[in-house]
């Protein structure tokens, strides 16, 4: 007996079949940091911290010269055929991570912002995953040199107790964004992310971005993203701390709690991450191809 199926069927069947197929020829360990990354782009967006722009990225566990970056989509619908891997270096694209066919110039165009990633990893060895965002809740703080954001919430000691940096491109020299360049705040080219990078501070593990948004850092993709939500709570709440104080600031925590509540992180990103792929596994709109394809029947 014959089984016609039709042709979207069809076709959702052999893309499955050819993520599995591509997915074996990879080391175990980039098949893991790609799931995150998926699994991070879908959290994000469902956590409204990213919406039709913002990226995630992490560092290639076999090869610290080189990171996996969806091309230019928007995060919700990132599978594992969105997956490029890119140099380090100046950020160009290698291929596609689970389709050696497609290199080079064949590769669909990229994040303009990419720069944000690549420079980042290139200016700190230790970091492994990069969240660029445009969350909303954080731009007041950005956006105005009298108060800075600092860590209000026990679970957001990345912020740090200084007040997280602000990088503004209008106080950029014409050498790192020439007059005959578009000012528009995105961060285009290597010059660009480099200076990015170079405002973070030891203190804190986010750059805010005036008028655009937040690039952060962390030693992990999972903890990348979960500092990102919190970071996005810790702005309410020192927003509406100030309203409620009648414009004073809020006691925030101190470089010590800052530093003992960091201790914690990788446990409450474990509970964290639980919770958020049962979320996202409800969600149709979300396919993480890469993690279905590898659980077990």
């Amino acid at each position: 007996m014959h089984v016609y199926l039709p042709a979207t069927t069809t076709v959702f069947y052999v893309l499955q079949v050819l993520c599995v197929v591509s997915a074996q020829k990879v080391p175990a360990s980039v098949l893991s940091a790609a799931i995150d990354l998926l699994d991070a782009s879908h959290i994000l967006h469902l956590l409204d911290v990213v919406d039709a722009f913002g990226h995630v990225s992490v560092r290639n566990p076999v090869n610290s010269s080189q990171f996996l970056m969806t091309f230019a989509i928007a995060p919700a619908l990132a599978t594992s055929q969105s997956i490029v891997t890119y140099e380090v270096e100046n950020a160009t694209a290698i291929g596609l991570t689970f389709n050696s066919s497609i290199s080079g110039a064949a590769v669909p165009t990229g994040f303009a912002e990419r720069f944000i990633h690549s420079e980042i990893f290139k200016r700190f060895p230790d970091v492994l995953g990069v969240v660029h965002s445009h969350t909303q809740e954080i731009l007041p703080f950005a956006n105005q040199d009298g108060v800075k954001l600092v860590s209000q919430i026990h679970t957001a000691p990345s912020v740090g107790s200084e007040g997280a940096p602000v990088f503004d491109v209008r106080k950029l020299s014409k050498n790192v964004l020439p007059d005959n360049q578009l000012h528009d705040l995105d961060i285009r080219t290597e010059a660009l992310g480099d200076a990015l990078a170079r405002t973070f501070s030891s203190d804190s593990q986010v750059v805010l971005m005036r008028g655009h948004g937040m690039a952060l850092r962390a030693p992990s993709l999972r903890e990348a993203a979960f500092d990102s939500f919190y970071i996005k709570q810790d702005a309410t709440v020192q927003l509406q701390g100030i309203l409620l104080g009648g414009g004073k600031a809020p006691l925030g925590l101190n470089k010590r709690e800052v530093t003992d509540t960091a201790t914690d992180t990788s446990n409450r990103v474990d509970r964290a991450w639980s919770l958020w792929i049962g979320q996202v596994d409800t969600v149709e709109l979300y396919t993480n191809d890469l993690r279905k394809s590898t659980d077990p029947d």
